[in-house]
């Protein structure tokens, strides 16, 4: 009998730690990149950092998709003074 180390990949949630992909089996990968595709495969979100989020939907999921997203715009109200952006020309 042979004995023979193997690395393998792979994915687990950074909100839960959960590695459960439900009715979509994630295998074991032999690179992070393949693990991170077969990931977004059973919709779970990988960020361009390497970040993954499974789609459970409860709270602390849905606040670590909120600190992902971009600030509210802020809109101008009535009566709301003009920027003064200098000389037109």
């Amino acid at each position: 009998m042979t004995i023979r180390a193997i690395t393998f990949h792979i994915v687990s949630c950074d909100v839960c730690g959960d590695e459960d992909t439900g009715d979509c089996v994630i295998p074991l990968f032999d690179t992070p990149q393949a693990a991170a595709d077969g990931a977004r495969r059973c919709g779970w979100l990988v960020t361009v950092d390497q970040r993954v989020i499974c789609p459970d939907t409860d709270h602390r999921h849905r606040t670590a998709l909120d600190a992902l997203m971009p600030p509210e715009p802020r809109t101008a109200t009535d009566g709301q003074l003009p920027l003064d952006l200098g000389p037109t020309t």
